[in-house]
């Protein structure tokens, strides 16, 4: 069984690859969006999570204040890294 601390940063990665697919979708860079499915789904997000974001993006909602210059593509490597 996994400890809380473990379980803890699957929670944080899942909802940052979901956030980061969020603003690739935004930023129309879907070459990176299957690649950010997988890991979220990794780190345990359900299919009904990723539709979720999908369909905000659909509705228009934008993501919270990120710099333009960090594009979700070269951070997806981080999330990687951090297994």
């Amino acid at each position: 069984m996994k400890n809380n601390a473990t379980l803890n940063e699957e929670v944080i990665f899942k909802v940052t690859a979901l956030s980061y697919l969020k603003e690739a979708l935004v930023k129309q860079e879907y070459e990176g969006c299957a690649e950010l499915v997988d890991i979220a789904k990794k780190f345990g997000a359900q299919q009904g999570e990723i539709d979720g974001t999908i369909a905000a993006y659909l509705r228009g909602d934008k993501p919270g204040g990120r710099n333009e210059a960090n594009r979700p593509r070269n951070r997806l490597g981080l999330l990687l890294k951090e297994e």
